[in-house]
Order: structure tokens, then sequence, then C-alpha cells
């Protein structure tokens, strides 16, 4: 049998995925959570001790193999590792580097592009601790290929592939790219190519342009702490002089990215702004507010750029900035496009799927992708030794409830409990849709704040999604869109916001997750038996982890959470674990 291998490659967010012969996606997970390290910087996604495990458990009847990577092959040798580290160093620290290969103009919006670089240098490597365990275990087998692809078509693929359009336009906005950090392309019956907008060559970047807010505002987003920034934003309001500045430094001109002549006294001024080390959040609110709405209208003018140059009914999206669900949910209506698709991981770490799955149609070229959207539930399972052993030492009370857990699990959050939920394979990309997630009451009013200091440790104004029940979807929600990967927030409708105040940010929004019986049953079952016990079709739903800590991975991941937090009940399977 033949495999498709795609890893990313890029320094943060390390995935592999895996296809087989019939073009199915048959796995895919982030390197983070086997590795317990959040976002996986700098790190193989190919981990020797990582990578044997999962081909013996998908790939065991292997006899071919293609190894797909989402950088081309002449980015990875192009970039020396230690000029690049130093130069990511001083970059972090101002904003005034004469860095002699590059223009004034883009160092700006370059902050963090050559720890990139390096990345793709390291990633040269990547695929050798795969290829050795090829060799040590299916020898005389065909040998081992590698593959190349640009980083924004892997993007694109993701997003198309994935997407239920056979037929889109397909726009890519990210940190950095391999000639610029945005790209334009056209779909249709299963082929992707350039759109007639021709992109130029440069560093400017509205995924760099949001990293300057993060890290004025405090936050660093080499951690991923850019969601604080969307958490923040609604407390705030417009200040003028702020987006003034924010407004001028990067624009759109023709779909690409202008700057104007006096940048570097614009971005003195935005400096200047920064929050001291230790200071107050308070203040800052406004920044934020403004650097959100900044980050929106830019995104926008892409937006409409591609629909004037390469019109559809449809849009497909991906890069990083895809993750900024405050924005996603208000791209539809203002856009010209009936439909737009965010797939569940968009960042760099999706893009294993889409190097996978170019590979795949290299070799098939008549394939046509389903237009049935791809599912999250890719990753791994629970494993069952680990449970034995829970069982054997944990001297937890344990009780295998069979189908029942359904309703017991809801009657505990009925009752105001926290639970740590695990079912079945873990998701793919940022978000916990239900499978590795916690949960909560969400028509308790303190809820939230009970959650963000018991359970999360983390900052106040941060809030929490629902996960509602599609069919009431219309019910709870303003102009509903259906959500399945917690992509997009919306508008709670004013006559259920009291109903469900723990999930209700302060401007009246939720990162709506879709819940559909034939997405994920289990899941299903649970909110639906929430629902009969309290008339909510709704469940407060967060990422099963702690702050700085990626999602569990392990039986060992869940059972540390729990006992070192404030859930009240694991459940696992079928199983109810209470302290």
């Amino acid at each position: 049998m033949k495999y498709y291998i795609g890893l990313a490659t890029s320094f943060h967010d390390p995935a592999i995925a895996i296809v087989n012969q019939q073009g199915d996606v048959i796995f895919a997970e982030d390197a983070e959570r086997f590795l317990g390290y959040k976002r996986g910087l700098y790190c193989l996604p190919d981990n020797p001790y990582y990578i044997e495990e999962v081909l013996k458990t998908y790939c065991s009847d292997c006899t071919e193999l293609v190894i797909a990577k989402t950088w081309s092959k002449g980015r990875e040798k192009s970039t020396n590792i230690l000029e690049n580290v130093v130069l990511s160093i001083l970059e972090t620290f101002s904003f005034n580097i004469d860095v002699n290969t590059r223009d004034i103009k883009d160092q700006f919006y370059f902050a963090r592009a050559s720890q990139a670089a390096a990345g793709r240098t390291l990633s040269r490597f990547f695929e050798a601790s795969c290829r050795n365990f090829i060799v040590g275990n299916y020898r005389n087998k065909k040998p081992t290929e590698v593959r190349y692809f640009d980083h924004h078509l892997t993007h694109a693929a993701n997003a198309c592939f994935n997407s239920p359009f056979s037929e889109a336009s397909c726009l890519v906005v990210d940190g950095m790219g391999e000639k610029s950090s945005i790209d334009y392309f056209t779909y249709k019956d299963g082929k992707i190519t350039p759109a007639p907008i021709k992109v130029k060559r440069s560093f400017k970047s509205l995924g760099l342009f949001y990293t300057i807010i993060c890290e004025n505002l405090g936050f660093d987003p080499l951690k991923g702490e850019e969601w604080k920034v969307m958490g923040l934003a609604p407390y705030g309001k417009k200040d003028q002089k702020i987006y003034d500045l924010l407004r001028a430094s990067l624009q759109v001109k023709n779909g690409n990215f202008v700057v104007p002549k006096n940048l570097n006294a614009i971005m003195k001024e935005i400096k200047a702004m920064a929050r001291e080390p230790g200071e107050s959040i308070e203040a800052y609110k406004d920044f934020a507010y403004t650097g959100q709405l900044v980050f929106s209208e830019i995104f926008m003018d892409l937006i409409d750029a591609i629909y004037e140059h390469a019109p559809s009914k449809n849009l497909a999206i991906s890069g990083g900035c895809a993750l900024n669900s405050s924005f996603m949910g208000t791209a539809l209506a203002k856009s010209k496009f009936d439909n737009i698709f965010v797939p569940s991981a968009p960042a760099d770490d999706g893009n294993a799927i889409g190097a996978a799955l170019l590979c795949y149609q290299q070799d098939n070229p008549s394939w046509q992708p389903s237009t049935q959207i791809q599912s999250p539930y890719t990753g791994s399972e629970v494993k069952q030794k680990s449970l034995d052993k829970l069982h054997r030492y944990s001297h937890l009370k344990a009780t295998d409830y069979g189908e029942d857990v359904y309703k017991k699990t809801a009657e505990f959050l009925a009752e105001g409990k926290i639970i740590g939920w695990a079912q079945g394979r873990a998701e793919f990309g940022p978000r916990s849709l239900g499978n590795r997630s916690i949960l909560a009451n969400p028509c308790l009013v303190d809820i939230k704040d009970t959650v963000n200091a018991r359970v999360k440790f983390r900052e106040e104004f941060r809030p929490f999604a629902p996960s509602i029940l599609h069919e009431y979807g219309d019910e709870y929600f303003e102009d509903y869109q259906e959500s399945p990967y917690m992509e997009r927030t919306l508008v709670f409708k004013e006559t259920v916001r009291d109903k469900v105040p723990g999930v209700v940010h302060v401007d009246n929004t939720g990162r709506l997750q879709s819940v559909k019986k034939e997405w994920n049953a289990p899941y299903y079952k649970l909110i639906d038996s929430f629902r009969e016990i309290t008339g909510v079709p709704v469940l407060l739903n967060t990422s099963f982890n702690i702050m700085g800590k990626p999602i569990v991975h392990s039986v060992e991941d869940m059972l540390a959470v729990f006992l070192m937090s404030g859930i009240d009940v694991l459940v696992i399977n079928n199983t109810i674990y209470e302290k």
C-alpha cells in the first residue's frame, strides 16, 4: 500500500498528516500534543519517538511511502540559521535594526520572519527520522520519496480540498510565505490555479501587523497570545489617533500591501504607546479594540480584491490570520461571497494535510476531492494501557456508565460541575471541538469567572465558546452561520442572552461551534441530554488544558489537569472519574 505523509515544517506549529491510497486523511495531529510543548517552536513534526508509533498504527501495511513538505526545496537551503536567530532577537527589541538585506519599509512587518526562515533551514532535516524509520522497518520496499511544495499552495490545498465547494476563490493571509505574506488562487473541479492578481515580492504582512498589536499590549505572539487581543478588544472603543496611525501603516492596493514613506516615524509613535511590563491592561483596551478594527478592515480589503479579480459564490480562506474568529464572524456579511469556509487548522499545522493531498493528486490526476468537509477528529486515541493503569493505581472513584454516560454527565453539568471530557480521536487544530474539552453549564452567571480562575488560570477578560446543536443555531444567533470548527464569532440574539450568560462576551458575541450528530455523535448526545434537563441546547466549551500548555494528549496529561485544577469530574469514553 502507498501512503502520503505530510510534514508541516515551519518553525512553529509542526504537524504530521497521513493520506491513504484512496485519498483519505486517516491521521493528522500537531506535534505539540505529543511533546507537551505549546506550538512546538523549532521542533520536528516527525520526532523519532513519535513517528514510529504513528506509522506502525496507521501505515502497518505500507509498501511505498511519499513524504510531502510544506516549503519549496530551494527555500529550505537559503538561510543561515545562526544569522537569523541573532537577527530575530535584535528585531524583537527594536524596530530600528538595520538589516542590510531588507528594505527599511519591510522591517516592521518582518518582526520575526527571520525565525521562520531559520525554521525552514532546520526543516531540511525533518524527513530524516521518518526516512530512517522506513528503511529500518520496510526493508526491500520502494525507497522513500520526498517532494516539496510552495508554502502558500499547501495553505490553499488545505482550504480547498477540505471544503464543501467544488468551485471557489481562495485567499491565503499569512505571517509570511516564500515571496509574500498573501496569495490568491482559484479552485474548480479539484484543480488549484493562481488567481489573476500579480502578487509582488514583499515581506509586508497582516499577520506581522497583528504581531505588533499583540506585542504592544504586552502579550507574546510566539506563545500564541493573539487570542488575548481578540478577548480584550470588545472592552475598548475606537481611538482615532491610534486608528489613523495603524490605518496609515499598512494598506491594500491592487491586491498588494503598500506602506507609506514615513513608516519609520509611524512605527516609532506606535512603539511609544506600548504597555510597560507589569502595567495594568486597563488603559490599553482601546488600543486592542482599534488594532482589531484596523486588522479587520485590511483583511476585508483583501477579500474585496480577490472577489474583484476572481469572483465566485464561494471563498476558502487559509493562513494564520484566518484564526481571527472575531473578524471571520463579520466577513461573510460584509463580503460579496455567499459562503466562506475556513479549515479546522488554517495555520501552518494544517499545511501537513495540504501537502499530503497535493502529493496524492500528483499521482492521481483524476482525483476529485469530496465536497463533505474534512472531519477534524483525526488525532490520537486514548491508550487502553494507560486507562488500565489509571483504574489500577489512581484510587479515583470510577464508574462505567455505558450509554448512560451522556445523561449522567449532563446531570453533573446541570448541577454546576466542571467536566473534563475526552472521547474518541483528538481534534486537529488549535480548538477543542468536543473530544478533548473542558465543559461547563453556560446558564450560570459566574461560570466564566469560575473556569478562568479555578481551571484555566488565565485573565478574567477572556471569554469561552458556546457549542450549540446546529438545529438551534437560528434561535440563538443573529444571521446564524454553520461553524463546524469554532472558526467564527457571531452575535447572540437579545432574547437568549440571559439564558446563557456564561458564553456571551461583553459585546454580546460568542465563538460558536455548530454540532451535528453526523459530525460527532457522542458530543451531540451529551448536549442533547443537557438540553432535555435544562431546555438549553448549548454547553460552555474550552480546550482541555491550562494556560500555556497544549491540549491534552495522553491519559497522563488528562489526569494532571484534572488533579491540578478545579475540574470536578473527568469523563473518558464511558467512564466517569470523581475526586
